[in-house]
């Protein structure tokens, strides 16, 4: 994920693009609800139900899911990283080895705020889906539709940018772990820790397994279909035999 990236300015620019991106569509999302038209005219009815929109549970835990795991994992990354803030050490009595990129702290400002920006958004946008005018009485069901359509429009992305940015997180800092144990161990076979035994590497098999999870859910947030609107009664039928008698 980040390791096409030659220094820290571009690693940085290439973690933050998932989260802004999906931002700037739900930001879309939320413009397309602030230019709902409003009620007009001196006499206004409205329906006494709530106008809050069912939330689409699937993308809703999606989202949350890539909110949490990316947190976790800027966490991890801080906490692990090397002094410098973007690269992991491993050290024996006589060797150490360093590799990078890793998501320590020299990421986790930028990479934080985009996915906060992403979250904020995400927040505002559903709340203008909520705030929406009726479309009026006796279209209640036709009225639940429409803002379910418009909360998937507002999710799917949220889920998205939030997945992926912790699924780049993940697999490059398993990635990272595990080449760096690798070195240790070519450099200094007998004093390196050996597999099973090894938790640190074993770790890092793990955030490679948990980056492969994200990325997968992220493909099924991408992919997740809107709600079908339900069909508008029609009108009477006119009989044509009978208007032409």
């Amino acid at each position: 994920w980040l390791a096409g990236a030659v220094n820290r300015a571009e690693d940085i620019r290439l973690a933050t693009i998932p989260a802004l991106a999906c931002a700037v569509a739900v930001l879309t999302a939320a413009v397309s609800e602030l230019t709902w038209p409003r009620p007009t005219g001196a006499v206004r009815v409205a329906s006494l139900s709530r106008g809050r929109s069912a939330r689409p549970a699937g993308l809703q835990r999606l989202a949350l899911t890539g909110f949490v795991a990316t947190a976790l994992a800027l966490a991890v990354g801080a906490l692990t990283a090397a002094p410098d803030g973007r690269s992991f050490t491993r050290r024996t009595v006589d060797f150490a080895t360093t590799g990078s990129p890793y998501p320590g702290a020299s990421y986790a400002t930028a990479v934080g705020i985009a996915t906060a920006l992403l979250a904020l958004a995400t927040w505002f946008a559903r709340t203008r889906v909520d705030a929406r005018p009726a479309i009026g009485p006796g279209r209640e069901a036709l009225d639940a539709a429409v803002r379910g359509v418009s909360m998937v429009r507002v999710l799917r992305p949220a889920a998205v940018g939030s997945l992926s940015t912790a699924a780049g997180l993940w697999l490059t800092l398993g990635a990272t772990v595990n080449s760096v144990t690798q070195n240790l161990r070519m450099n200094d076979s007998r004093q390196a820790p050996q597999p099973p035994l090894d938790w640190v590497q074993n770790f890092g098999f793990t955030a490679l397994g948990v980056g492969v999870v994200l990325g997968f859910l992220s493909v099924v947030a991408l992919a997740s279909a809107s709600p079908r609107l339900p069909r508008q009664d029609q009108g009477p039928v006119i009989d044509g035999a009978r208007v032409r008698a």
